[in-house]
């Protein structure tokens, strides 16, 4: 039996760097039902609490994700992945609502 170290190492570095449970969601360009419960449950919290654009995105960081304007939507995405996962109006969460509450659209830098 010989093994190839070089492509182990690779396959390592792949599966370390990336992986989350949310990176599915770029292949699939869609959460099944039980997912995005799960994850709409996860982000209760934050989307609640938050008082402004920058403790929302703080909130989010502290649950592993980030907010990305694009296209006139405001998206979710994996921060280990860089995965967007979904639109916050997905999440029951509408750009428009949140610009109501914390007003305009969110300067991201």
């Amino acid at each position: 039996m010989s093994f190839d170290l070089a492509n182990d190492e690779t396959e390592t570095e792949d599966l370390a760097y990336g992986q989350t449970p949310w990176g599915c969601a770029q292949m699939r360009h869609r959460l099944d039902s039980e997912s995005m419960m799960l994850l709409r449950a996860n982000l209760s919290e934050p989307m609640t609490r938050a008082d402004s654009w920058p403790s929302l995105r703080d909130l989010l960081k502290g649950k592993g994700f980030d907010m990305q304007p694009r296209a006139g939507r405001l998206r979710l995405v994996d921060l280990q992945s860089r995965v967007e996962i979904c639109t916050f109006g997905v999440l029951g969460h509408p750009r428009v609502e949140l610009e109501k509450r914390f007003g305009g659209y969110p300067a991201m830098h």
